[in-house]
């Protein structure tokens, strides 16, 4: 089904109040005509809510419209009257204090959404929300977006799967997730349009109506680190034990050439049989 337009979303909540309104009023110009007098305006309750829904930050304008025409329709059709014009008095007052404290309420709230909005928006992690039923793309925050070389439109829809790449990483994490498992947390390799890789570690946030809302951080830059330190520990390493070897190796030919000297010199100063120095000795 093709979504909405805003400009046409807007023209039919419009509509829908209006068409409440008017309800009201004909019921209300019906009733009075009638000697009813119990039932209608209950009826003013759903346009003053609707146009709170909609519209919050116009409902105490609108509630004050509806109540002043409910009013207006009692002094115009019940003047003679006094029991039903105060009670239509204090529906009045209702109707206000009902407009007036629920547009308030609702707009904190919104107030509230657009802040949180703002900060998860413009953090220096990354964020993307997705349905937890398709695993598709609900929402990504603008770092998020350029860390993948995408941007933020293109990503809405795109099923999860073409961006995280390692398959057995987040079916254990989705997994997690449906088993309940509170702020599950994974390492996630990821893929950028260029095919670039990013190591991302990604937890879950918030999981609210099939929607959960995680947070990335990129550690591809830190594990390109890690990885660099480790490879360069290991090739030192192999050198001191290539020097160690080379080292023992030249000890042991030291060791071999002092015996071999010594052994020499003790041939040398040893005098042969038959020699002068032993027909002396025997003399």
């Amino acid at each position: 089904m093709r979504p909405i337009s805003p400009e046409n979303e807007e023209v039919l909540h419009l509509f829908i109040i209006a068409a409440a309104t008017i309800g009201a009023v004909i019921t209300t110009a019906f009733s009075l005509t009638h000697g009813i007098f119990e039932i209608f305006p209950f009826l003013y309750i759903l346009p003053i809510i609707l146009s709170v829904y909609f519209f919050p930050k116009r409902a105490v304008l609108f509630s004050l419209g509806v109540s002043l025409t409910y009013i207006g329709m009692i002094y115009l059709y019940d003047f003679t009257n006094p029991e039903h014009i105060a009670i239509a008095t204090a529906w009045f007052a209702i109707f206000i204090t009902i407009g007036v404290v629920s547009s308030s309420y609702a707009t904190r709230l919104i107030d509230e959404q657009m802040r949180i909005r703002s900060i998860l928006m413009n953090s220096q992690d990354g964020i993307f929300c997705f349905d937890l039923t398709s695993l598709q793309v609900l929402g990504a925050n603008a770092k998020f977006a350029q860390w993948l070389r995408y941007d933020r439109s293109e990503l809405v829809g795109k099923d999860l799967s073409k961006t995280w790449a390692e398959s057995s990483e987040r079916d254990q994490f989705i997994a997690d997730i449906r088993n309940g498992v509170k702020n599950p947390e994974t390492e996630g390799l990821f893929q950028s349009r260029d095919g670039t890789r990013h190591r991302f570690i990604v937890s879950a946030v918030l999981v609210s109506r099939n929607r959960v809302l995680c947070s990335a951080i990129d550690m591809t830059g830190s594990k390109a680190v890690d990885e660099e330190i480790k490879k360069t520990l290991e090739e030192l390493e192999v050198q001191v034990r290539a020097r160690t070897e080379h080292l023992e190796k030249i000890n042991a030919q030291l060791q071999a050439e002092i015996l071999e000297r010594r052994r020499t010199t003790k041939t040398i100063l040893t005098p042969e049989p038959g020699s002068r120095k032993d027909l002396e000795d025997e003399e």
